[in-house]
C-alpha cells in the first residue's frame, strides 16, 4: 500500500480516535487507550507555540484535518495557518470545518506531497508526527527546503520503549507503508548547520516521543 492510499484510508479515524465519543473501529479503540503520550506531546508543542506563534504565519505538514491546527489557532491566534498533507480526504474535511468556522481568511489547507512541492514562506513550520513517516535523505531535503527561521517538529526515538513496541506491533497490522525512529544524535545530523539553537524535549511523559525545535523560549 502506498502512503497516499494509507492516509487517506488511516488519517480521520486515527483523529476520531482521539476525541471522546466518537465511534471507531476496535483496532482503534484498543490503540486509544495508549496514546496519552501523544496528547501529553500536543499539549507541550500547543504550549511552546501559544505566545511564540501569536501574529505569524505558521506552516503545519501532516496537518490531518486540522486536528492540531484548530487548537492551535485557538490558543495562539497566529496571523495564518497554512496545512498541508498528502490525504485528499484529510483536506477535504478540514476544508469544511474551516469554513463551518467562519475562518478561511484564517487557515488555508492545501493537498500535495511534501517531497514535490514547493513549500510556501512561513515564520513557523511545524509537524507533530510528521518526521515519523520520512527516511533519512527526505529530512535532509525537508529542512534544505524549509522557508522559515523557526521549526518545531516532534519524532520518534530509537529506543527500548514497551509502548515502541506496541506501537511496532500496531503500525505491521495496519500495514503501514513506512514508519521511522530516530536517535537523537541522527536527527540533529540530518537537520544540518541551517538551523542553530536546536532543543530536544524528551521525558517519561513523552515515551519515545520527543520534541524538536529551535524556538528562542
Amino acid at each position: 500500500m502506498e502512503s497516499r492510499q494509507y492516509w487517506n484510508n488511516k488519517i480521520i479515524e486515527w483523529e476520531d480516535s482521539m476525541k471522546k465519543g466518537i465511534d471507531v473501529s476496535l483496532v482503534e479503540r484498543l490503540a486509544s487507550r495508549f496514546r496519552k503520550p501523544l496528547k501529553i506531546r500536543m499539549e507541550m508543542c500547543l504550549s511552546l507555540l501559544k505566545n511564540f506563534g501569536k501574529n505569524k504565519k505558521i506552516l503545519e505538514l501532516g496537518c490531518g484535518s486540522g486536528y492540531f491546527a484548530f487548537k492551535l489557532y485557538k490558543e495562539s491566534k497566529p496571523k495564518q495557518i497554512i496545512g498541508m498533507d498528502i490525504s485528499h480526504n484529510a483536506i477535504e474535511r478540514a476544508k469544511e470545518i474551516t469554513k463551518e468556522l467562519g475562518l478561511s481568511k484564517s487557515i488555508k489547507f492545501i493537498e500535495g506531497d511534501v517531497s514535490s512541492i514547493n513549500l510556501p514562506k512561513s515564520d513557523i513550520t511545524i509537524g507533530l508526527g510528521f518526521l515519523d513517516y520520512l527516511n533519512a535523505e527526505e529530512i535532509k531535503t525537508l529542512f534544505k527546503n524549509m522557508k522559515s527561521n523557526y521549526f518545531l517538529f516532534t519524532f520518534s526515538e530509537e529506543r527500548f520503549s514497551i509502548l515502541r513496541i506496541l506501537h511496532i506491533i500496531y503500525l505491521i497490522s495496519q500495514k503501514c507503508p513506512k514508519h521511522y525512529y530516530y536517535k537523537k544524535e541522527n536527527i540533529r545530523t540530518l537537520i544540518g548547520d541551517k538551523y542553530s539553537n536546536v532543543k530536544i524535549i524528551s521525558n517519561s511523559k513523552l515515551s519515545f516521543g520527543c520534541i524538536i525545535h529551535n524556538l528562542p523560549i
